[in-house]
């Protein structure tokens, strides 16, 4: 891993206290893109940097960016090399901004890897990691730092359409590898936080020391799992808090109930467990065999979702069936 800082465009200066730059990965989603960096923009404790990763969007962000005023010139089309916009943007009140331009789709775990090394390379003290579809409260940073003394891993409650909260209070468990949901007791007994062994990226906020000790996001997965992965590594080495008051809204749409699983989900959900259960039988020696098996309970939980909602289940078997194969040879990256 790499050490030191690098071109110090984050670097404190500007603010007295520890520096945050938030880090925005996109595809395809120009229209929420905008809602998020309206949050960004309008935080009660301003953010000291932004780096937006643009994973190769065809639908235009390129242009978008440039009519906003994030990129001076328009990206070119078809480079081999990562391009890389430094501007002070109007729209986020000049604040300093590092548009990269993949030169590919790396997909989540691949843009969440390369921003979020610039921002610590950049020197930022805390990096605030965020989807495109996630736009965060006004006082939703101010609250994330005010517990930054008992956590270096801090976690906003999330909310959906018509402000229906996302239950995600929970953990993995060491025993089996799954993860376990619960209904988010600790809030409906009034308690500010919980403690998780997990992680996401539509909020979450780490401090340089946690990247210090585990690195930067494992691009390998492409999709999914990747950010799981993340808070459990780092809750070795800091409660993984999840704060009940500070929030974010994702405005995708998200999958009710026991919906159909898509082609995508079914084939890096099945893959890229066998990636996570890597880390976590390093991490965690014991019971190496019992995760094994869970991850034949896994398989077949999807292909009852397939029998019980696909009209096309022989497409969604084959994805499985791949995800299963790919996973089981240790085939990662970008896989469909």
């Amino acid at each position: 891993m790499e050490s030191g800082k690098g071109s110090g465009l984050f670097l404190k200066g500007e603010r007295e206290g520890e520096s945050v730059v938030a880090v925005v990965v996109t595809y395809n989603r120009k229209d929420l893109l905008l809602e998020c960096l309206s949050g960004l923009a309008r935080q009660s404790r301003p953010i000291d940097g932004l780096i937006l990763v643009d994973n190769a969007s065809t639908d235009g962000t390129p242009g978008l960016l440039h009519e906003q005023g994030l990129v001076e010139v328009l990206p070119e089309e078809n480079v081999s090399e990562i391009q890389e916009f430094v501007s002070r943007p109007k729209r986020m009140g000049g604040l300093p901004t590092v548009v990269l331009r993949m030169n590919e789709n790396t997909g989540g775990a691949g843009g969440f890897h390369e921003g979020l090394k610039r921002a610590y390379l950049a020197g930022a003290d805390w990096i605030w990691l965020m989807d495109d579809d996630i736009e965060p409260d006004s006082r939703c940073l101010e609250g994330l730092l005010s517990f930054s003394g008992l956590s270096k891993c801090l976690h906003p409650r999330k909310y959906l359409r018509n402000d229906v909260p996302h239950v995600w209070e929970g953990y993995y468990d060491y025993r089996t590898g799954k993860r376990i949901f619960q209904d988010d007791p600790s809030f409906k007994k009034g308690f500010a936080f919980s403690t998780t062994n997990t992680g996401c990226f539509e909020g979450m906020l780490v401090h340089r020391s946690i990247v210090d000790a585990i690195g930067y996001p494992d691009r390998r997965f492409f999709i999914g799992m990747d950010d799981s992965l993340y808070g459990f590594m780092a809750h070795f080495h800091t409660p993984v808090l999840y704060l009940r008051d500070p929030f974010v809204r994702k405005k995708a749409e998200a999958p009710a109930g026991y919906a159909p699983i898509s082609d995508r989900s079914l084939y890096y959900g099945m893959r890229n467990a066998f990636l996570f259960r890597e880390t976590f039988n390093r991490l965690v020696p014991e019971y190496r065999w019992r995760r094994t098996f869970y991850l034949g309970v896994k398989f077949v939980d999807y292909a009852l979702n397939i029998l019980q909602n696909r009209k096309k289940k022989l497409q969604g078997y084959r994805c499985l069936i791949k995800g299963l194969s790919d996973g089981m040879r240790g085939r990662f990256g970008k896989g469909i």
